[in-house]
């Protein structure tokens, strides 16, 4: 079972929206905090390497570039085990959509619930404007309250994926392995807590730095307080075997590795990469990747599930590691169909064949292409698609 952010729902424009200049502005750098730097929306390099990839129609090409351009949408979902999660929903539909639908403003949206998890919302309007327009005050409000309180997390609607496809119960132990800041945590343990108070099953929710360990406990634990979960601060891809009191090593029913990535998905969020996006932030990082999710698989008892998930849309970061995960597995392993599960998620299907690209666009069909000593430390064999027979074995065309 494979999640990236790579879901291609590109949605047109609502009516009465006017196009915004394709810059974003960021006082972070000016001296004294004083001014604006702006980031231009544009990225040949990004543009000419999706193009190549085919995780998209071609003919979608535009809807895709200008849905990255456009600003990140609200969206949040009601804490999932909660005994009154449906009079919270109630009254914030009662209390404040209606007064948004009567002041007939364009230039604000009722947030929606999405069609493949009830309980979550979202709204074409960025955090700014809901933050900042007068007739959202109200409703803002209301959010961050009941987020303070633990009653709703603030989470993009990217994110909520991988644990709805991972469907752990209140029997379930299960692994986190890159688990900061939270918000996949916090799901998780509602998930296991929804039909039980005091499940069987925990959460060990792991993250390599310290500081974001800290991170993780203030937005999980702080929020959600059970003694379901522990909180472990290691390198995901040598995470130890864990014994029980009796001597036993503990394998998990469902382990998710959100693994570290480029984040070439999360240009909305994080504007800075429009302008340092290289092909060589997926290559970087491919090595790691794999042995994260070797880690990950290794942890796992038979019979249980994986979720292997990015930030990022890119082939390298994404089917390359679970080719080789597979390949690595010799038969343990099988990826899972998923098509018939959240069957009103919008996904294109994953990809058997992609190109390698080094930093400058350079293209590398195999090993034999490589003439600098130094890229063969760069370009590995992993990097590449999966021969016509291994394809048919592996099925990396499953949504």
């Amino acid at each position: 079972m494979v999640h990236s952010s790579r879901r291609r729902n590109f949605n047109n424009k609502k009516k009465g929206h006017e196009p915004r200049e394709n810059k974003w502005r960021d006082d972070r750098d000016a001296p004294g905090n004083q001014g604006y730097r702006e980031v231009l929306k544009e990225n040949e390099k990004y543009w000419e390497y999706y193009k190549q990839q085919n995780v998209f129609p071609l003919e979608q090409f535009d809807e895709f570039k200008a849905a990255l351009q456009r600003d990140l949408p609200v969206s949040f979902r009601f804490q999932g085990c909660h005994k009154d999660r449906e009079q919270l929903i109630h009254e914030m539909e009662n209390r404040f959509f209606g007064k948004i639908v009567e002041a007939e403003d364009t230039a604000v949206c009722v947030p929606k619930s999405l069609p493949w998890y009830k309980e979550a919302y979202q709204t074409p309007m960025s955090r700014t404007a809901v933050r900042s327009h007068p007739i959202l005050a109200q409703l803002h409000n209301f959010l961050v309250t009941e987020a303070e309180l633990g009653n709703l997390s603030r989470q993009e609607a990217v994110s909520m994926i991988p644990p709805l496809l991972l469907a752990p119960t209140s029997e379930h132990y299960v692994l986190d392995l890159c688990a900061a800041p939270g918000s996949k945590t916090t799901q998780l343990l509602e998930m296991i807590h929804e039909n039980d108070e005091n499940p069987k099953g925990m959460v060990i929710a792991n993250d390599v730095d310290m500081k974001r360990c800290y991170m993780l406990i203030h937005h999980t634990l702080k929020r959600f307080r059970t003694a379901a979960c522990a909180v472990t601060c290691e390198d995901a891809a040598r995470f130890p075997q864990i014994a029980d009191s009796d001597g036993g090593l503990i394998q998990f029913d469902r382990v998710l590795a959100d693994v570290i990535c480029s984040g070439d998905g999360t240009l909305r969020k994080n504007p800075e990469i429009w302008k340092k996006w290289t092909p060589q932030d997926g290559l970087g990082l491919h090595r790691m990747q794999i042995a994260i999710a070797r880690k990950g698989a290794q942890q796992l008892k038979v019979g249980g599930r994986m979720v292997y998930s990015t930030c990022s849309m890119n082939p390298i970061e994404d089917e390359a590691v679970v080719a080789q995960l597979l390949r690595d597995s010799k038969g343990s392993l099988k990826l899972v169909d998923t098509s018939k599960m959240l069957p009103e998620l919008k996904r294109e299907n994953g990809v058997n064949q992609w190109k390698v690209f080094d930093r400058d666009m350079k293209l590398y069909n195999s090993l034999e292409d490589i003439s600098e000593e130094k890229m063969k430390k760069v370009i590995v064999p992993s990097l590449f698609p999966p021969t016509e027979e291994e394809a048919k074995e592996m099925n990396l065309h499953y949504s």
